[in-house]
């Protein structure tokens, strides 16, 4: 799922396991130890939806670690285009 698109509570349960480093598996009594690095995507603007209460402030500062962006095809020029369309065609 898009980071940017989770409901709330799914927000609550990744941190929670974030945070915990366990999560109980569906059935089972006894939580389970892990330890787990994500990588995680949107195309949102998360500090606009933490402001509108649609994102968690504390999710938010745990995921925000390294900050990659990436501009979209309409913002690169034809070069970049070129190579991209050379790539996959090939």
């Amino acid at each position: 799922e898009e980071l940017g698109e989770s409901s709330l509570p799914a927000q609550a349960k990744l941190l929670r396991v974030l945070q915990g480093r366990e999560l109980a598996r569906l059935g089972d009594q006894q939580p389970v130890k892990v330890d787990v690095r994500i990588v995680a995507a949107t195309h949102r603007d998360l500090p606009g939806l933490v402001r509108e209460g649609k994102f968690r402030e504390d999710l938010y500062y745990r995921v925000k670690v390294i900050e990659l962006t990436t501009p979209p095809l309409r913002e690169r020029g034809a070069e970049d285009i070129e190579r991209l369309v050379r790539h996959f065609v090939a």
